[in-house]
């Protein structure tokens, strides 16, 4: 009777500790597929930005930004042909198109941590949300989102070659 009772307490134990493994598996790979499927369009928007960006002079490309406001611009930077720091510019379209592009030789303008600096400096965010490049009235810029220590959602839109506020929207 003993050795039943035992027989039955142990296969009970195993088969609670099979189930909570099962369901804490079904979680993880739930949540793995949530974020696939999450990142999947900037994935793609990447390879499809990529090669255009190719097309018009960059060979080496080692970042991937977005910017979103009125226009969704996506910008690759890296190398050109002569290892010199580009960023190609273009908007969102179906048919992306290398016409459509503006390149930017990153000497020329503000890089990417002189933004993140200049804007904790002159801000002091509670988070910086985004940074991306993007076209402001035909000019590059540097489009930034991030909250305030109220938690209010902020933009600023700085100019690409000296870091000139063009654009600010604050507390929304």
């Amino acid at each position: 009777m003993q050795l039943r009772q035992n027989l039955y307490r142990r296969h009970h134990i195993v088969s609670r500790w099979l189930i909570t493994i099962g369901i804490i598996l079904v979680i993880v790979i739930g949540v793995l597929i949530i974020f696939g499927k999450a990142l999947s369009p900037a994935r793609n928007a990447r390879e499809k930005y990529e090669p255009i960006a190719a097309k018009v002079g960059l060979t080496e490309p080692s970042d991937f930004l977005v910017s979103k406001r009125n226009t969704v611009y996506y910008s690759v930077i890296g190398e050109n042909k002569k290892k010199q720091q580009i960023a190609v510019i273009m908007p969102a379209q179906k048919k992306p198109n290398p016409k459509a592009a503006t390149t930017v030789m990153l000497k020329d303008g503000l890089s990417y941590q002189q933004v993140v600096n200049r804007v904790w400096a002159e801000y002091k965010p509670k988070k910086v949300l985004s940074i991306g490049l993007t076209l402001y009235k035909g000019y590059p810029a540097w489009d930034v989102s991030f909250t305030n220590q109220k938690n209010n959602l902020n933009f600023v839109t700085l100019q690409f070659t000296d870091g000139k506020e063009l654009k600010l929207i604050q507390n929304l």
